[in-house]
């Protein structure tokens, strides 16, 4: 935002914009995978308080949330960065850092593997559910169905899953 209140907008042109709708499918084929999170709350629905009002909340919500951050995500690099850089770059949030933060790049990084570590957790808690739902329906190993006593979790399941 900062950027644009100095009228950081010449990249913000339609020049040179990609027209094969194979490719602009393909785009957006490829950013399903920023929204594929709200997926996983199916998988702990058994969890949540009042799943009928909850999970719809929470879907639209996510959604939303992520859509806004991409968005300002985009503004942000496009009024930093030049599209032949954008497009040159390996990692456009490090040459977006470097352009920016000099010295203070390298936390880009490590935003990163800390973002990772938090889809890792997510992942985590919810195929852990698969194999303890696969095994309350004797389609597992019954161990998967056990409880951990006092978290309420299936503990088994999570174990295997790790």
């Amino acid at each position: 935002m900062v950027q644009l209140g100095r009228g950081k907008t010449e990249n913000f042109t339609w020049d040179d914009t990609e027209t094969d709708l194979t490719k602009i499918a393909l785009s957006f084929y490829s950013g399903l995978f920023a929204y594929n999170g709200w997926n996983y709350l199916n998988f702990v629905i058994e969890e949540l308080q009042d799943p009928v009002r909850n999970l719809p909340r929470a879907i639209a919500i996510s959604i939303i949330l992520v859509t806004i951050v991409y968005v300002l995500t985009n503004i942000a690099f496009y009024t930093t960065l030049s599209v032949p850089e954008v497009l040159g770059s390996e990692a456009v949030a490090v040459k977006f850092a470097e352009v920016l933060y000099g010295p203070m790049a390298f936390l880009i990084p490590v935003f990163v593997a800390m973002s990772t570590f938090g889809g890792v957790n997510g992942i985590l808690l919810t195929s852990s559910r698969l194999f303890y739902a696969g095994a309350c329906e004797g389609q597992m190993p019954e161990i998967f169905s056990m409880i951990q006593v006092d978290k309420m979790t299936p503990a088994p399941a999570v174990l295997v899953s790790a």
